[in-house]
């Protein structure tokens, strides 16, 4: 079945496939697979990102799925996704806000809107330090144990963080940490939702390497760290709810599919003019066969998260449709990556620098890669539970 979109969205994705044409130069890969991209951390991209980040601003499309009355224009879902889908598939490096913003909406306090809301809008603040995971918590969120003890008008914060994928950056100036404030209460609760200032005294950041040599992530350490009691997002021991909020506005995840779907498009104009052992890659039957199921993946992927856009459309909470669009997506981006590398044959194995590398090796690189989307961010046994006790109703 092909999906029409109306004439408008039609016109929205010629000016943004001219826009980004036009304001988005990088030679690197910082972006085309997310965090598990392989040039993640190289400085002088983030610094394109940030100038990227203002004068996609400055269109009006940064905050267009916001409320008015947050200044945004409330658009409706059927340009959203057709806007993001454009925005991935010209490989864009960003379309909108994070996460942060809606969850500021709904549980933030007035001076956190008033204050934070702006400047995120205009991309004065692009990014921020997420303090959920812990080295012993595993996927187990709830069983974190950073401390926050109540100190007059403050909170003192000890505890450690790890995987942490933006504080390091010079420029990410807040982070939103879940720390435990009631230590007596069940795991789900005593937690409270802070947002903590990155430069405060006590708070240590130390790199954590990849494979690649890459500076990926941060272990961070906070030691009696001060927080104003005022940057309690929500009500205080009921931080845990507030997170939910902010996990849950993924939204679609029409991004991967699209994102993906340029992939494949530049592999198959590889293959159709490239030759390895004499023999032009397309010419291989397997080969074709092996892209055909490719493409078959991506669009059953996009039907998926079309699915969760039409459903929010009407007013909905597709937590179970979610949970199945996460679970498809994270094993579907690895495979696009492994199944490239593979059709390459030894070639595939040459990586990123190389000069015989096909591709400039980022097929082999991102098959190492993008293997994390399989357990970051909610792993497979979480999203198979959810869709077990919410679709089939199985019990606990």
């Amino acid at each position: 079945m092909d999906f029409a979109f109306s004439p408008k969205t039609d016109e929205l994705r010629r000016q943004v496939r001219e826009f980004v044409q036009r304001e988005w130069d990088s030679p690197y890969d910082s972006h085309g697979n997310t965090v598990y991209s392989l040039d993640v951390d190289v400085q002088e991209d983030e610094r394109l990102l940030q100038e990227f980040a203002r004068k996609l601003s400055a269109t009006g499309w940064y905050t267009m799925a916001w409320p008015v009355e947050h200044g945004g224009e409330a658009i409706d879902y059927e340009t959203q996704v057709a806007y993001r889908e454009e925005m991935a598939y010209q490989r864009a490096p960003i379309s909108e806000p994070g996460f942060e913003a809606p969850m500021l909406m709904i549980h933030g306090q007035d001076w956190q809107k008033e204050y934070f809301l702006p400047r995120i809008a205009s991309g004065e603040i692009l990014s921020w330090s997420q303090g959920f995971s812990e080295p012993n918590a595993g996927a187990d969120l709830a069983n974190l144990q950073t401390r926050a003890v109540r100190d007059g008008d403050d909170w003192l914060v000890t505890g450690q963080k790890i995987w942490n994928s933006q504080g390091h950056h010079p420029w990410v100036k807040w982070g939103h940490y879940l720390v435990r404030t009631d230590p007596e209460a069940p795991k789900h609760r005593g937690i409270s939702y802070l947002i903590v200032d990155m430069e405060s005294p006590g708070l240590v950041i130390r790199p954590l390497i990849d494979a690649f040599g890459r500076r990926r992530w941060s272990e961070i350490f906070l030691d009696n760290v001060r927080v104003p009691a005022r940057n309690v997002i929500g009500e205080e021991n009921r931080g845990w709810y507030a997170a939910m909020t902010t996990l849950s506005f993924e939204r679609s995840g029409i991004d991967g599919p699209a994102r993906r779907l340029r992939d494949l498009e530049d592999f198959i104009d590889f293959a159709n003019h490239t030759k390895i052992n004499g023999r032009l890659l397309v010419d291989d039957a397997m080969v074709r066969h092996t892209l055909a199921n490719v493409r078959v993946e991506i669009e059953v992927c996009r039907m998926i998260c079309y699915e969760v856009a039409w459903l929010q459309s009407k007013g909905e909470v597709p937590i179970r449709e979610s949970a199945l669009t996460k679970l498809f997506r994270d094993e579907m981006i690895p495979n696009v990556f492994e199944k490239m590398a593979h059709l390459l044959g030894e070639y595939g194995a040459l990586m990123v620098g190389e000069p015989r590398a096909p591709l400039r090796g980022y097929p082999v690189a991102n098959a190492y890669l993008a293997g994390m989307n399989r357990f970051a961010g909610g792993g497979r046994e979480i999203q198979k539970n959810i869709i077990a006790q919410r679709a089939l109703g199985l019990p606990r």
